[in-house]
């Protein structure tokens, strides 16, 4: 009687991390069709991210401050998404639609920046775009496993009539675990600005 407890732990424990890879990969589909989709509008060419370019102060030109607020605040956005989503019983569609929202954006600013900076400034560029974006994209999965979890929570219990089960502990639950994904969210914009500070002047 008791293993029970233990295997019910452990099959949560590998739902969780299966619903985060999965999670991980709508991101990344995300990003590819972002990437895709810059190399195949009307106004550039997928050649040109291989070729030098100038340019790269229209997108280096923010201070700080900027660069700080306006990360967490578009970071931010999609969190406030994805909370909605999990507190709606057919909320699970439009959190994976959301964190592939993210990812494509993150492509497209990527395939930007690179197409931008050119071949000789590659290094550079990443080092610029890529900690932030990895931070907040992990900590945008995690969100996204959660309001997964919890929307799933919601579906159950309009299907069974809301008998046998109070989600309060839940969704108290739910909330602290996204107010710990906007601590990642911060760390994430204080990592995209201290990688403009390090690398932008070396790319304008």
């Amino acid at each position: 009687m008791q293993t029970s407890p233990c295997r019910t732990d452990e099959n949560r424990a590998r739902y969780g991390t299966g619903v985060f890879a999965f999670m991980c990969g709508a991101t990344l589909t995300g990003v590819l069709i972002g990437t895709m989709c810059f190399c195949l509008s009307a106004d550039t060419q997928a050649s040109r991210l291989f070729l030098p370019s100038g340019g790269m102060k229209s997108l280096l030109q923010n201070d700080p401050g900027s660069v700080m607020a306006g990360s967490l605040l578009g970071s931010t956005v999609f969190l406030l998404g994805l909370a909605i989503a999990g507190l709606c019983a057919v909320g699970q569609p439009f959190a994976v639609l959301l964190i592939m929202l993210r990812g494509m954006g993150i492509g497209h600013k990527a395939a930007q920046l690179y197409s931008t900076a050119g071949k000789g400034d590659m290094l550079y560029a990443a080092g610029l775009f890529l900690p932030g974006a990895v931070i907040s994209a992990l900590a945008l999965a995690l969100a996204a496993r959660e309001a997964l979890s919890l929307s799933n929570i919601y579906l159950r219990l309009t299907l069974s009539g809301g008998r046998g089960y109070d989600p309060s502990g839940a969704v108290k639950l739910y909330g602290t675990k996204l107010l710990v994904v906007e601590a990642l969210l911060a760390l994430s914009a204080g990592a995209d600005t201290i990688c403009c500070y390090l690398f932008s002047g070396k790319l304008i």
